[in-house]
């Protein structure tokens, strides 16, 4: 070995071996005196400070950070002069560790390599006052002088388990980051400091206003960070760079300005791939609880920019951006798929307003979607002032109406041909609850439609209307629809349908008017029995209907309906009527006859009443004025009001009558038997009793040359009692041709009968031409009058006997 190598190899181990001895011993004298070092250490800190430090132990750490020296420090507290009023010290930390490079000491620059936090707290606290227990460092307003002394540089800083809170109460701020782990590493420069910073840090708040709730609350953050900090322009520079929330990769960018008072910031987060409520839920309540109303089943990418202040009660500006394809989104109104569009959130649309709530609003772009089948088009969709959020949306759509049946049966229209186009401007609330009114423009075009009415199993073709939206109402216009034999002319209004249609069917008021040159009603039984209930949907299709069309059923049965109706002829059964005009009224348990006037059997009528659908059957109760009509015409279309012994063809004449009658109307159209009670006050001009089979008895007792088969009166009247299944018959004559009798008693519809009848057989012929009412009866009942009872049989036909009843 030469022997200057030798030389150096001896110095250069002598060096090292007296560096040892010296960090050997004065870790030692360190040791040895320790309880002093503390007590100077605190003492000359604490003659420094508005409060107290105080360290549970030290002890030099030599091989760790060998060669330089370290210091471990145990359960170090720094608490400011009024930690007894707000309970929150400034530094409350398990462990702290300091490696210093040895021969800076020697130096007036202290190069501080290392520092360690490990379990407890680092608590920034500001009171509503502005006091701080920052303000525990007294500031000094002494000079320094010109290269008396500088700051030491901290080249790393380590953290774990530590919690970093800023909390000033003042300016409603909260931040409170629980740090898992840091790595923080510095290379300081003339002009800039590097820092590069690994760490996980689960963010408990991120509030720049309590008020309004916290960032990203409640996440776990990934970060790899590379930062720049200019001294010069004190400009924090965060380059674009990955990051991860909850494992979900996140790029951010931003810059923090502290030369500015108070600091201006401004961040950049962008996400690619990201569930909308995963990116919602990393915003403040305020604004996730908006953008939660909308679900959207795919990822999309995100970008997010705050600007803002770290100042009183500042709230940053917000913009979010957004878009998606081929998605599906779930909504109030029903779900969309293939769904494609751009979305932007923005705190701040009036500027100069503030980013509030009531200035915020999120939009859509370029929507296009399906909702069930029909295809939707929206060019622009905006939901504004987020307090009382209200949708404003301009949709198209052109589509056959068959792609709005669904396969359910819960919606009460099923459609087999025709088409459709809507063009609608819409304004109203987002949140179910919401009691914002509601308001659309536009139309809704349909042609050559062929439908059925399910809940009445009633089918139409060649249906054509103009649905026309004019605010919160619905004008019906131009409707024309064919059944098989009827055809109808409509239009309508329907008022409030919109701020109704979900919540309150029963206040939706349906004004509708009907034309027709015929109306068979034969083909609308069904709306005499009860309506026929749509299948329950399983839940998963019904997710995936539209809410408008699962409410149809719900409304239809619901609404209040005030129809105005004119007929030129109407058919049901035996009856036909022409001129019909009616005011109906059809509530959700009633048809109501306001007033309704026809021509029939050569005279009229008029009609108001109601009919009730309990079950099979349908009770009604009318009042009826009946002017000249024929008589058995009126009994053939009726059925003769279920009557068997007296039928249409017994009877001639022209009648007139006034009744307030109540029965049941069955399922088929026909009146049930025996169910009719009410009077009927009726008046018989120019009548006729043919082949009448209890005159015809009577003939076989007496007036044997007279036809009683057969027997004409000129006036007849008066107002039977009807009860179910019987007639009460008040005292009255029949003066006929043939004969006079005066009947009163019960004529019982399914036996009971009992008829008092008393016959003059004076013949009516001889007093044919006396003019004066009460001799012409007077003299009637001279002579033998004959007293006959006609009464039920046992095999249920009316026999006549001879005597009076009891």
């Amino acid at each position: 070995m030469r022997k200057w190598l030798k030389i150096a190899l001896i110095t250069a181990g002598s060096i090292i071996g007296l560096i040892i001895i010296l960090l050997l011993g004065m870790g030692w004298y360190i040791q040895s005196n320790k309880a002093l070092f503390l007590k100077q250490l605190t003492a000359r800190v604490n003659d420094n400070l508005n409060g107290e430090l105080t360290i549970g132990d030290m002890k030099p750490s030599l091989f760790r950070s060998f060669p330089n020296m370290s210091i471990e420090l145990r359960s170090v507290v720094l608490k400011d002069s009024l930690w007894t009023q707000h309970k929150h010290p400034l530094i409350d930390v398990s462990y702290i560790f300091v490696r210093v490079n040895t021969l800076s000491l020697l130096r007036k620059h202290t190069d501080v390599k290392e520092i360690t936090l490990e379990n407890g707290s680092i608590y920034l606290y500001t009171d509503t006052s502005g006091y701080s227990n920052t303000s525990i460092f007294r500031s000094d307003s002494t000079k320094h002088r010109k290269g008396t002394s500088k700051d030491a540089e901290i080249n790393r800083l380590s953290m774990e388990r530590i919690t970093f809170v800023i909390d000033n109460r003042q300016k409603l701020k909260m931040f409170r980051l629980d740090i898992q782990q840091l790595d923080g590493r510095i290379q300081p420069t003339d002009s800039l400091i590097d820092l590069k910073i690994r760490s996980q840090i689960i963010t408990k708040d991120f509030a720049f206003n309590t008020s309004k709730g916290s960032y990203l609350k409640n996440k776990t953050l990934g970060l790899d960070l590379a930062l720049t900090f200019n001294k010069s322009t004190k400009l924090l520079n965060i380059p674009r760079q990955a990051i991860r929330i909850d494992n979900t990769p996140v790029d951010i960018a931003g810059q923090f300005s502290f030369a500015e008072k108070p600091p201006a910031f401004t961040l950049k987060i962008n996400a690619n791939k990201v569930l909308l409520q995963d990116a919602a839920s990393w915003l403040s309540p305020n604004i996730s609880s908006k953008l939660n109303t909308i679900t959207l089943k795919g990822p999309l990418d995100a970008e997010a920019e705050l600007n803002g202040h770290m100042k009183f009660r500042d709230t940053p500006h917000v913009v979010v951006r957004w878009k998606t394809e081929n998605n599906t989104l779930v909504s109030a109104v029903g779900e969309w798929s293939d769904c494609s569009f751009a979305g932007r959130f923005n705190n701040q649309v009036l500027q100069g307003h503030g980013h509030t709530d009531e200035n915020s609003s999120v939009n859509l772009f370029g929507l296009k979607a399906s909702l069930g089948d029909v295809p939707i088009k929206a060019d622009t969709i905006r939901v504004v002032n987020l307090k009382r959020p209200v949708l404003q949306g301009h949709f198209t759509s052109a589509f056959p109406l068959t792609a709005i049946n669904d396969q359910t049966g819960d919606m009460p229209l099923l459609f087999k041909d025709g088409t459709a186009a809507a063009d609608l401007n819409y304004e109203g609330p987002v949140l179910k609850d919401d009691n914002v009114p509601s308001a659309m423009y536009g139309t809704v075009q349909v042609q050559n439609g062929a439908f059925t009415y399910l809940p009445r199993n009633l089918s139409f073709h060649n249906c054509n209307a103009l649905l026309r939206f004019t605010g919160p109402d619905l004008l019906l216009e131009n409707i024309r629809i064919q059944s098989q034999k009827s055809s109808l002319q409509m239009d309508g209004k329907m008022k409030n349908i919109l701020n109704s249609y979900f919540t309150a069917p029963d206040k939706i008021e349906l004004s509708w008017n009907i034309r027709s040159p015929l109306v068979d009603l034969n083909e609308f039984r069904s709306f005499l029995s009860m309506r026929k209930k749509g299948k329950q949907a399983a839940a998963k299709q019904r997710a995936k209907m539209s809410r408008v069309s699962h409410q149809l059923e719900n409304v239809l049965a619901g609404c209040n309906v005030q129809m105005q109706v004119l007929l030129d002829k109407v058919v049901f059964r035996h009856f036909t009527a022409q001129q019909v005009k009616a005011g109906l009224s059809l509530t959700a348990t009633d048809l109501l006859l306001n007033k309704l006037s026809m021509l029939h059997a050569g005279g009229s009528a008029e009609v108001s009443g109601r009919v009730n659908p309990v079950g099979n059957d349908n009770t009604f109760n009318l009042n009826a004025v009946v002017s000249n009509m024929r008589i058995a015409q009126v009994f053939d279309a009726f059925d003769n009001f279920g009557m068997d012994g007296l039928t249409g063809r017994n009877l001639k004449g022209i009648i007139s009558a006034k009744t307030n009658i109540r029965g049941i109307i069955q399922d088929d159209g026909t009146i049930r038997k025996h169910s009719l009670f009410g009077d009927i006050g009726f008046s018989l001009k120019n009548g006729a009793l043919l082949d009448f089979e209890p005159l015809a008895d009577i003939g076989n007792f007496i007036f044997r040359k007279r036809r009683l088969d057969s027997i004409t009166f000129e006036n007849l009247s008066s107002t039977f009692h009807v009860q179910g299944d019987k007639i009460n018959i008040p005292p009255m004559r029949i003066a006929s041709s043939a004969v006079n009798i005066d009947v009163n008693g019960v004529y019982g519809l399914s036996g009971g009968t009992n008829i008092n009848m008393d016959i003059p057989l004076r013949n009516p012929a001889k007093d044919s031409a006396i003019t004066d009412k009460q001799e012409k009866f007077r003299r009637s009942r001279k002579g033998i009058i004959v007293h006959l009872r006609a009464v039920s049989g046992k095999d249920g036909k009316v026999k006549i006997k001879l005597g009076k009843g009891d």
